[in-house]
């Protein structure tokens, strides 16, 4: 439905509008960046098509054709995406309907690479075979079953091979009565001419930040991460002289710095927010490095390479391109130019402080550092030595930075 549609208010208007007047293209391209809601916004338009109660710009959701699509189950409603050949044999996307029924059900907004994941097929290519093309052309001849309407919804048309394109172009061109092609696509600039001057295309923008941020309020109003939840074993640190972070809050899951980082992406902004679990264990891993180095505190500093030598080498390399992401912010802190950070709410609060030990007298030093104890996890060297090591070098490059 189009409520369940993250901004984009002046195009679901448009599309609105165009169905209460009989108005709609019958052969439509959606195209919009990932996570813009492309798909989403094709599946509510046919929904509120083929819907025969619809009201108040809505479709009623209790008829049943309302309930049949509600399941992906209506007859005269049909997807396109695309799908890998079985066995050298002619491969359409009802071969895949029962996982493409589950995965989109789930997430309206998916991915290709979820959509391949979800259907088994990784490291393989997904592709809109010649076979996809002579099943649509079938299932246009007949008559719809249910509705007035019948709606071909075409994910991904990029995908499409030239062959598949050509056999379409006709019946894209002249379809038959109250049929309508919605096709929606990240990339329409390689979908062949033919395919594009038969269409008409709507362009979907970036999703606005303040459309994401409410989204994600509304969404993880019930997600907060305390310490315990975490896992994180707190060193006990002294007070020192050191920016010691008081407002360390873990605030990483405020919707305002997820919808600004993410680019108008819905897509981006729950990457972010699943990821924020992982950021918020590497804050306070951060945190406790350079704390400690800068206290001096060797008995808890190998306490600390310890930890950080069980969690994986994959996680360790990971921890230390965040700790360069966060050097290189807080040197660009510095520079007094809010625009030019991202950072969430609890790392800001922390390098309101921290940043004055990050500047020309170090920085080099610290990330060429960073950069070295990454590459020896890569390479499998021991990683108690490795961030044991990396703690030491620390002392004297945060003490260099009053200099």
């Amino acid at each position: 439905m189009f409520s369940n549609i993250i901004g984009q208010k002046e195009y679901i208007d448009a599309l609105r509008k165009a169905i209460d007047n009989n108005r709609l293209p019958h052969a439509l391209m959606i195209a919009g960046n990932e996570g813009t809601g492309g798909l989403a916004l094709a599946y509510a338009a046919a929904q509120y098509l083929v819907c025969p109660n619809r009201h108040d710009g809505e479709a009623c959701g209790e008829c049943p054709q309302c309930s049949q699509l509600a399941k992906l189950q209506h007859p005269d409603v049909h997807f396109v995406v695309p799908v890998v050949k079985k066995n050298d044999r002619d491969t359409i996307t009802a071969d895949y309907m029962s996982q493409w029924r589950e995965a989109f059900l789930q997430n309206q907004y998916i991915t290709l690479n979820e959509w391949i994941v979800a259907s088994s097929t990784e490291n393989k290519q997904a592709q809109i075979f010649v076979a996809e093309a002579n099943s649509i052309v079938r299932e246009l001849s007949v008559k719809p079953y249910e509705s007035d309407y019948r709606v071909m919804i075409v994910w991904l048309p990029e995908k499409m091979r030239e062959d598949a394109a050509n056999k379409l172009l006709k019946i894209i061109e002249e379809p038959y009565e109250k049929t309508h092609f919605i096709f929606v696509s990240h990339e329409p600039e390689r979908i062949i001419g033919t395919i594009l001057s038969r269409v008409q295309r709507l362009n979907l923008p970036p999703i606005a930040d303040i459309d994401i941020e409410q989204a994600l309020a509304e969404s993880y109003a019930q997600l907060r991460f305390n310490n315990e939840e975490l896992g994180i074993d707190q060193l006990n640190v002294a007070e020192t002289n050191y920016p010691n972070d008081s407002a360390h809050t873990h605030n990483s899951s405020l919707p305002q710095d997820v919808a600004r980082m993410a680019h108008g992406s819905w897509v981006n902004a729950l990457k972010m927010m699943n990821e924020d679990k992982e950021r918020t264990y590497f804050f306070d891993r951060f945190c406790a490095m350079m704390r400690l180095s800068y206290a001096r505190k060797l008995f808890d500093m190998k306490a600390w390479s310890e930890e950080m030598a069980a969690i994986g080498r994959e996680r360790q390399k990971a921890f230390l391109q965040y700790a360069q992401q966060q050097t290189r912010e807080n040197f660009v802190m510095n520079l007094n130019t809010p625009e030019l950070n991202y950072m969430n709410e609890g790392e800001r609060q922390f390098s309101n402080r921290f940043h004055l030990f990050v500047n020309h007298n170090n920085v080099e030093g610290i990330m060429e550092q960073l950069a070295l104890a990454e590459r020896d996890i890569v390479q499998n060297v021991n990683p108690k030595m490795v961030f044991f090591d990396l703690a030491l070098k620390l002392i004297m490059l945060l003490k260099n930075a009053n200099k």
